[in-house]
């Protein structure tokens, strides 16, 4: 009688456990091999969402060689240099971005944060496309191109993680694979983005061809926002709607959950390089370092990304299945091992050697990436989760993913070395692997999300009931 005392005053004390349960008892869940199939709206929104926003922000990493022509004088090295400084300095901003909707998504709820940054997102992306260029009104030109920029960056700093976010908390079950599918939407939204800037490149194209992709991110955003109001807000939001705790997300963050905050900023950094590396750098190494073709090389990049598309669901299962740590430390692993082979291969110039280095780009970024989501969603309670992933992920990208392009550039140019940049994925894979070690709740074990509920990574002296571990395995 006294352990079934205990029982019933933890799911009493306990919303976030007594929620579930009550769930399952009113068939919230009725099968957990479908449920996460029973919210195809959901699923499908969230994927839509991330894949036009990723459009619009990838189209500037795409046209970065041309914008080096467009809006910048000088050689050709140097002008590569000034737009991926540009490049990078928008992820700085991306913090701010991520602290003033991680505040709308915390406190009036992940719908109308994620409506927001979409909108906005669409509306900086259509100013790049009406923008001048150097040879009409000179310095002016680059400057405007950095606010559009900044805009952009700002407004990512609320969608990257927060529709990820949105999508987690309305499912109970498979949150790895779920998470891996909005990877695949901002994949999808990248391959767009590269085939745009592919056509525009070609020889016969108009000079004005380029701003065209740019133009139609005004209808993006558009759909986008339709597309988020027609969605309710996650049910344990709700739950926790009145919680005095989201009233300063921020400050709650920063003095109770350190120890989470640096692993996202640690996690989100090495997402940002293994990213950058495919989808931006492989780019401006083919076509500067290498000697080849703009068009050729952006080819590569889009097989790169379906690579990385389809096998990302795939690795989200089996993060489900043996849990998210393990495949990202295999990932570390891949990328200690195959980032000097890919840089080794991109100088062989031929279509198998750089297919080759484009496949293992895709399987270091994918097997790191895609159980990020679900990783980075247990580290945080519902009250904050918001505001502390998306703040800790864009600081780690500002510092390190969105700064990988520039920094690779100016190794080479400095070092006179080819392979020069394979030692930052290095440095990369290492902070990967102390993130990954300091982010584990119990010694020696690693859990899936799915089998980890989130009321339970709490520090101990605000846990309800107190109960006294971190992590308890849910029957799935």
């Amino acid at each position: 009688m006294k352990p079934q005392k205990q029982a019933k005053s933890s799911l009493q004390l306990n919303p976030a456990f007594a929620y579930q349960n009550n769930n399952e008892m009113r068939g919230y869940h009725k099968d957990n091999k479908d449920s996460l199939w029973a919210n195809k709206k959901v699923i499908l929104s969230a994927i839509i969402g991330n894949g036009l926003e990723f459009y619009d922000f990838a189209l500037f990493g795409a046209f970065s060689v041309a914008f080096s022509t467009l809006f910048f004088t000088g050689d050709s090295v140097t002008s590569l240099i000034s737009t991926l400084s540009i490049f990078a300095v928008a992820f700085f901003v991306r913090p701010l971005g991520s602290i003033f909707f991680g505040y709308l998504g915390d406190k009036y709820g992940r719908k109308k944060a994620l409506s927001y940054s979409i909108i906005f997102m669409g509306v900086f992306t259509f100013l790049i496309g009406c923008l001048p260029v150097y040879h009409n009104v000179g310095y002016l030109a680059p400057l405007l191109l950095l606010l559009c920029r900044l805009g952009q960056g700002f407004c990512l700093g609320g969608e990257n993680n927060g529709s990820a976010i949105f999508l987690l908390e309305h499912l109970k079950q498979r949150k790895g694979l779920a998470g891996a599918l909005i990877l695949t939407g901002g994949a999808i939204g990248t391959i767009l983005a590269t085939l745009f800037s592919g056509l525009a490149s070609l020889p016969f194209m108009p000079e004005w061809a380029w701003r065209i992709p740019f133009l139609f991110g005004i209808f993006i955003g558009l759909l986008g926002t339709y597309i988020r109001r027609s969605i309710d807000e996650t049910p344990e939001f709700l739950l926790t709607e009145k919680k005095k705790e989201r009233s300063s997300p921020l400050f709650f963050v920063l003095k109770n959950y350190t120890k989470p905050f640096l692993c996202a900023i640690g996690i989100g950094g090495v997402n940002g390089i293994l990213a950058y590396t495919l989808v931006v750098y492989i780019n401006v190494y083919l076509s500067t370092v290498v000697k080849y073709p703009l068009a050729n090389a952006l080819f590569f990049s889009c097989i790169g990304l379906i690579i990385f598309g389809s096998l990302s669901p795939l690795l989200g299962h089996v993060a489900d299945k043996i849990g998210e740590r393990k495949v990202m430390t295999s990932s570390c692993f891949m990328t200690i091992l195959f980032s000097p082979v890919i840089f080794y291969c991109l100088q062989q110039q031929s279509v198998i050697s750089i297919s080759l280095a484009v496949l293992m780009a895709a399987l270091m970024m994918c097997s790191f990436n895609a159980p990020t989501n679900a990783l980075l969603q247990s580290l945080f309670p519902t009250e904050v989760r918001y505001t502390g992933i998306a703040l800790g992920y864009a600081i780690g990208i500002a510092l390190l993913g969105g700064t990988q392009p520039l920094i690779c550039t100016y190794l080479i140019e400095n070092t006179q070395n080819p392979f020069s940049p394979a030692l930052y994925l290095i440095f990369a894979a290492c902070i990967g692997l102390t993130s990954l070690f300091f982010s584990r709740k119990i010694k020696g074990e690693s859990l899936g999300f799915s089998q980890i509920i989130p009321e339970y990574s709490r520090p101990s002296k605000l846990k309800s009931g107190g109960i006294p571990s971190l992590e308890k395995k849910v029957a799935v």
